[in-house]
């Protein structure tokens, strides 16, 4: 199994080589938001217009494609990597606006935009509800100066404001 660093940086070389937009999301991201956390692949939000050019690139750099629905792509092989694709226009801002993390030198989405995957993640897999609160109160404890009126945005689009304001009260 590669490792995580040279699982980012085989995707990010592949990806830059097609002109693909993506921000890291997941786990990795989490730390460059300043919550750490282990995490055993590599997850990337890629325009979903360039789909296809995304799962060629990646298969001629190594990876394997695992499985696949309309949203996501899994691959293996070169390491594990999830592609999240922004078909929707709340995931095409995210991209659009992501900012480069100077420690990993690749776009990374907002703490507010993570919040928000995290609570679509836990209402599509209630299996991940645990851990994806406790990133969302983690990710609130280190970004003081969050965006709330956004968050409120995402949450709402799941029913789920009720959910994060209590979270928020805790702390």
């Amino acid at each position: 199994m590669q490792s995580l660093s040279k699982t980012l940086k085989r995707a990010k070389t592949a990806l830059d080589s097609r002109g693909i937009s993506y921000a890291l999301i997941g786990g990795l991201a989490l730390g460059g938001r300043g919550v750490h956390r282990a995490t055993m692949d590599v997850d990337l939000l890629v325009d979903g217009q360039k789909r296809e050019a995304a799962r060629s690139v990646l298969e001629n750099a190594g990876f394997k494609l695992k499985a696949e629905t309309a949203e996501v792509m899994h691959f293996t092989g070169r390491g594990d990597l999830d592609l999240l694709f922004a078909n929707r226009e709340p995931t095409r801002q995210m991209l659009s606006k992501a900012e480069t993390l100077p420690t990993l030198q690749i776009k990374c989405v907002s703490a507010e935009d993570l919040i928000g995957l995290k609570i679509q993640a836990y209402v599509n897999n209630p299996k991940r509800v645990l851990q994806d609160k406790a990133d969302i109160v983690a990710l609130i404890e280190k970004n003081p100066q969050l965006d709330w009126q956004l968050v409120k945005q995402y949450a709402d689009i799941f029913g789920e404001w009720p959910t994060i304001q209590e979270l928020r009260e805790q702390l």
